[in-house]
């Protein structure tokens, strides 16, 4: 038998990142609470541990290590970035820098760290205890966005009550409370390598006009003239810089104002949802497998577009209840729910609530990705009835 001497990684949960770095044909150490038994039998080495416990995990792979070394830690999972980032540090592999993994968990972080950089991001005061809040928006001036510092949920407020409701709702833990920030906003996704930051695409992001702010959709162009989209692109390259991103794939959220770009948000990792497949068809690049490509210190792999316009829309409702539609609606390329006729749903304003599918269209012609859009949802049938207990 020869000896085994593909490259090993390890990584933090993920069905999605399974599959790639089978097609990447790596030695795999899946990490994850508990690891999934379908994951478990598709890696080398399942390790079921308790991923809360720093010291625990960073033991684990420190003895996985010495009997057969890796040569990368990540995490395309929010909640998982810092400690793949940590423990690729303490154990001296590649892996997204510590500083950086840490900024884009926690937004009061991020904020006070791309401030110091000299990177515009709206004024904002951390919040520890959420009954000062008031305090804060009164400071800032109204309106203001409630957000948690870790995590999602946020809400939009315009009078002294809603910011009371907001930090009631989004407490106990950490709260930030920004002063808001008009105009449109744009999704960027790219990927790092070396210190070296690449836009693989950018997207004109849409929002809902309640207090939760939530998405609704995203399109491809993105609407701004060659100048302004190059100047989305600098910011954001300039950003990640100050952040220390020198290892892994973003996805940052800008809002352009009268006085140039403001940042909002940066995930370290793919854009969730079918956004990460509509980035591929419209880039030619999967920022999956860009993910585990630059852990492994591979080049990136990139295909032809496959697309030149993309329509993206969230499926989200303005009242709760249960839902129903058209079960054959689903038959359509394009369509995804994630709901079943009979769930209970949450309003797309409610913090704990938001979309509930997607409706994705690609082609040349604009009107006719309009078109087809309508086609499809109107093929639902989607209805939400009162949900009576």
């Amino acid at each position: 038998m020869s000896a085994d001497i593909r490259p090993g990684v390890a990584c933090l949960s993920g069905r999605r990142v399974v599959d790639v770095l089978d097609a990447l044909d790596v030695h795999t150490v899946l990490l994850d609470d508990p690891t999934p038994l379908e994951l478990a039998c598709r890696v080398d080495v399942p390790l079921d541990i308790d991923l809360s416990d720093w010291a625990v995990v960073e033991s684990a792979v420190s003895r996985l290590h010495a009997g057969r070394p890796l040569e990368a830690v990540f995490s395309v999972y929010d909640a998982h970035v810092p400690l793949a980032a940590y423990l690729a540090a303490r154990i001296g592999v590649r892996g997204l820098d510590l500083s950086a993994a840490l900024a884009c968990h926690d937004k009061a972080r991020l904020r006070m760290m791309l401030a110091a950089g000299g990177v515009r991001t709206p004024d904002s005061l951390a919040v520890a205890d959420p009954a000062d809040a008031r305090a804060s928006a009164r400071r800032l001036g109204l309106p203001v966005v409630v957000r948690k510092s870790v995590g999602r949920g946020q809400l939009l407020c315009r009078e002294p009550g809603e910011v009371k409701r907001a930090s009631e709702l989004l407490g106990p833990g950490a709260l930030l409370v920004e002063k808001f920030t008009d105009g449109p906003e744009y999704a960027v996704q790219s990927f790092t390598v070396d210190g070296v930051t690449e836009i693989v695409s950018v997207l004109a992001q849409h929002t809902g006009p309640g207090p939760g702010r939530a998405e609704t959709g995203y399109d491809h162009p993105s609407g701004l003239d060659p100048v302004q989209e190059s100047e989305v692109k600098a910011f954001c390259v300039r950003a990640l810089a100050v952040l220390n991103f020198d290892h892994g794939v973003s996805h940052v959220q800008v809002r352009l104002t009268d006085d140039g770009p403001v940042l909002v948000d940066v995930a370290a990792r793919p854009p969730g949802g079918q956004l990460c497949a509509a980035t591929e068809r419209i880039s030619g690049i999967d920022l999956t497998r860009a993910a585990a490509e630059i852990a492994l210190g591979r080049p990136v792999t990139r295909r032809p577009p496959t697309a030149s316009h993309v329509l993206y829309r969230c499926v989200g409702f303005d009242r709760p209840g249960r839902i129903d539609y058209d079960v054959r609606g689903l038959d359509s390329p394009g369509v995804w729910l994630d709901v079943e006729p009979g769930d209970s749903v949450r309003s797309a304003d409610d913090p704990e609530g938001g979309s509930c599918g997607r409706i994705v269209v690609y082609g040349d012609d604009p009107a006719e990705l309009e078109s087809t859009y309508h086609s499809l949802f109107h093929s639902l049938r989607l209805r939400v009835e009162p949900d009576i207990q």
